[in-house]
């Protein structure tokens, strides 16, 4: 705490013994180092108040932010984790390329359905090209059942 060498520690009891008096000096030492103690113990309280203050602090705002979690409101909380937003742009950056591999997957699978689907026309085509074609059969008109009754 305090750099006192040797010698500098003799010269300031010498002092002290001439000022107080050898009689006096159990009793001023007695006092200044109850008077030490008291002022570490405030020095320490006031030290754990200030630390207690910024937990309940920090525990607030936390316990503020999570209530507008709960109910909806998560700008906040996005504010708080990516204050800059690179993780948002990143995040949107990665979803539209994903969302772009898909609309492509999307497309090659409608063209490949899209073609066997001609294929299939296209078979179908050449097989009824040699066969007779059948002649329509008129469909039959169902019976009245008022006719029946009344016979």
């Amino acid at each position: 705490m305090l750099d006192i060498g040797g010698w500098e520690f003799l010269v300031v009891a010498f002092v002290l013994i001439m000022v107080v008096g050898p009689k006096e000096l159990p009793r001023m030492l007695r006092s200044f180092t109850q008077f030490t103690r008291q002022m570490r113990k405030m020095a320490r309280e006031f030290t754990d108040g200030m630390n207690q203050i910024a937990t309940d602090a920090e525990v607030a705002e936390l316990k503020k932010a999570m209530d507008k979690a709960k109910d909806g409101d998560l700008d906040e909380l996005a504010d708080a984790i990516d204050p800059g937003g690179e993780v948002g742009e990143s995040v949107r950056d990665l979803k539209n390329a994903v969302d772009k591999d898909a609309a492509a997957e999307d497309m090659k699978e409608i063209g490949g359905l899209a073609s066997e689907a001609g294929k299939d026309i296209a078979e179908d085509a050449t097989r009824d090209e040699g066969a007779p074609e059948k002649a329509a059969v008129p469909a039959k008109k169902p019976a009245k059942k008022a006719a029946r009754k009344k016979s």
